[in-house]
């Protein structure tokens, strides 16, 4: 597509009040971007979907975009290595189009062939993770990465975060799908973990460069995780969660819905454990979403890591030992709330390297922490 058609496109996408429902109304009624843009009010009319109060206001709006910002983001994005993939593209992703209001325009940082695979698989949870979640998600999709399966996540705190990080250290494939713009780094925690996105994956969003995180974005960023699989995981999820609203919006698409059980009356679990008696697939392991869609299953290339066994089954974080230091019971606590990078954990818990490590050691050898690929540690289940 040639450049000047792009700009068309997203001087379309930037109207206010346009958004990809009526945005695909009105392609389909006149055809082209610049044929929407030019054409006269009686003619909009005639568009089903579209009410005489809110034409009135687009009609004008769309005469007072300028171009000039709208061709300064296209040079910012093509500097910083980005693209954008326009709805029809060869390589906009064939499962996303699929869905009932696919993004009219994607900003692509990293490899964006990868948004073109047919086997991704999300993984979506707690920001609040805890200690066997974080723990779960980051096995189950080394697991994905080592069957050769894609995984897609939000890049968000907690199970996203720890998905992704399994699937960068599995040495798979990995797409972060924000709500903000391509040049917003958030969490800002996260910037590490962004960079091996990129090396090993891509990270996607329809958010202007720019767009700084708002809870209204996120709803919208939810449908495109699903969009772009054929499952998506829910690992835990309170009863009022985005990965609860990302299970809704994938079910609406036709997805595959898999849901991880837990103990009854665990608050992050109660929209996981509500999916089950919806009928969503019950998932232990990675075996369940290979089954599912009838794949493949290669056989294992690694040592396996000591897989998690959940609350509530008669297992239970190792206890700390009472003659450890105060250091060493914040070290403990931190990881009550799931796995967590070393140098994070140390910044955290403001201690020196050199003192964390000889903590972790500590902790390590009276079997209560383990370390974990990637520099992480958690706790192990006693």
């Amino acid at each position: 597509m040639e450049p000047e058609a792009r700009l068309e496109w997203l001087k379309l996408i930037r109207t206010p009040g346009l958004g990809p429902v009526r945005i695909h109304r009105l392609l389909r009624h006149f055809g082209t971007p610049q044929a929407v843009l030019d054409a006269p009010e009686r003619d909009w009319e005639q568009v089903p979907g579209i009410q005489i109060p809110f034409l009135q206001k687009i009609l004008r709006l769309r005469h007072e975009m300028p171009i000039v910002p709208i061709r300064q983001e296209l040079n910012r994005l093509q500097a910083m290595g980005g693209q954008l993939l326009i709805l029809g593209d060869a390589q906009y992703p064939p499962l996303l189009q699929e869905i009932y209001d696919p993004p009219p325009a994607l900003f692509v940082l990293g490899d964006p062939s990868h948004l073109l695979q047919n086997n991704s698989v999300a993984v979506v949870g707690s920001r609040q993770a805890s200690p066997f979640g974080g723990q779960f998600a980051y096995r189950l999709a080394m697991d994905l990465a080592q069957q050769g399966l894609v995984t897609v996540s939000g890049l968000a705190e907690g199970i996203d975060t720890a998905a992704h990080w399994g699937a960068v250290e599995g040495q798979g494939i990995t797409i972060g799908v924000l709500a903000t713009g391509l040049d917003v780094c958030y969490p800002a925690r996260n910037g590490r973990l962004r960079d091996r996105v990129l090396r090993q994956g891509c990270l996607v969003t329809e958010a202007p460069l720019g767009t700084q995180p708002a809870a209204y974005l996120f709803p919208p960023r939810n449908r495109i995780i699903s969009g772009l699989c054929r499952g998506v995981v829910v690992v835990e999820a309170a009863m009022r969660s985005g990965s609860l609203v990302t299970a809704r919006l994938a079910m609406e698409q036709g997805r595959e819905v898999f849901a991880v059980p837990a103990q009854v009356g665990d608050p992050r679990y109660q929209g996981s454990n509500h999916l089950l008696r919806q009928g969503a697939t019950y998932l232990e392991g990675v075996a369940d979403i290979i089954q599912a869609f009838s794949w493949d299953a290669r056989p294992p290339t690694r040592n396996s890591l000591p897989r998690p066994v959940p609350p509530g089954r008669g297992h239970q974080p190792a206890d700390l030992p009472v003659a450890v230091g105060t250091e060493a019971a914040a070290v403990h606590a931190l990881l009550k709330q799931g796995p967590i990078q070393g140098d994070e954990l140390a910044r955290r818990c403001h201690l020196t390297v050199t003192a964390l490590s000889r903590i972790l050691l500590q902790l390590e050898l009276v079997g209560v922490v383990q370390r974990l690929p990637g520099n992480q540690f958690a706790l192990r289940y006693s």
